[in-house]
């Protein structure tokens, strides 16, 4: 299926189960969103509909797994106004996109946003007493920019009788994620693909391409993401923005 850039806005939803989810995080709901790329050409109207279609759900926070940032700051001020708008906890972790853009002042373009930079620190989020682990790291080429993520300093700092979900950009960061027994992994990166047959390229250099898969303990969940690079149109790999809901239940099934 043949589709333009930001032509559609592709909801879909999913449940996931993690074992030793607290009861107060029975039913926490994630909007997983990814790859925006936006730039100058980004269509104004499909970042109004998406801002206000995710304002419009009952969320508990969104979880941005990087490359929003596709041109310099200063070229897509309006555009950046818009995401400001998202009312829900926002956290984000940078992609190679962002670092290539933005590497000097993402903390402070974040923070404009009203969004929580998440790179290379944890949060525990607390409901009813019981507590629930976000860990993310900067994007896997962080080393090309300067930019040191202490992977297993980190990651040993987690607290193993928590359940944690790690946000990284690049889905081959799941070694860390199944070396510290993190019990979910969200990113994006791949497009999907973006344009068939490409995914099959993909695959060289990521162990997924998109969708739900477990590694042990471990489950990863790869988004197609919302916007595009390099073509402004996909093929066959239709863009996303994912609604997950969290369940103790050990299963998972897709809406």
């Amino acid at each position: 299926m043949f589709e333009k850039a930001y032509a559609r806005l592709n909801f879909k939803s999913m449940r996931v189960g993690i074992k030793n989810l607290p009861t107060s995080f029975e039913n926490f709901t994630i909007v997983h969103l990814s790859d925006l790329h936006v730039n100058a050409q980004t269509p104004l109207h499909a970042l109004e509909s998406l801002v206000t279609k995710i304002n419009e759900l009952d969320i508990d926070m969104v979880a941005l797994t990087g490359d929003l940032f596709d041109a310099r700051t200063k070229y897509i001020k309006i555009h950046l106004e818009i995401l400001s708008h998202i009312k829900h906890p926002v956290y984000f972790v940078s992609g190679n996109h962002d670092l290539a853009y933005t590497r000097k002042q993402l903390a402070c373009e974040v923070s404009k946003l009203g969004f929580i930079l998440l790179d290379n620190r944890i949060v525990t989020l607390n409901l009813g007493g019981e507590a629930l682990q976000l860990i993310g790291i900067s994007d896997a080429f962080s080393r090309y920019f300067g930019i040191k993520r202490h992977e297993k300093e980190l990651f040993a700092q987690l607290d193993t009788k928590c359940p944690s979900i790690l946000l990284a950009h690049q889905p081959k960061d799941i070694r860390f994620a199944k070396q510290f027994s993190v019990d979910l992994q969200l990113s994006g990166h791949t497009h999907g693909g973006q344009i068939y047959p490409f995914g099959y390229l993909v695959r060289l250099f990521q162990p997924y391409v998109k969708g739900l898969h477990r590694q042990g303990k471990t489950q990863i969940f790869v988004t197609t993401g919302y916007g595009s690079w390099g073509f402004d149109f996909r093929f066959n790999a239709p863009s996303e923005v994912v609604i997950l809901t969290l369940t103790k239940d050990d299963h998972a099934d897709q809406g």
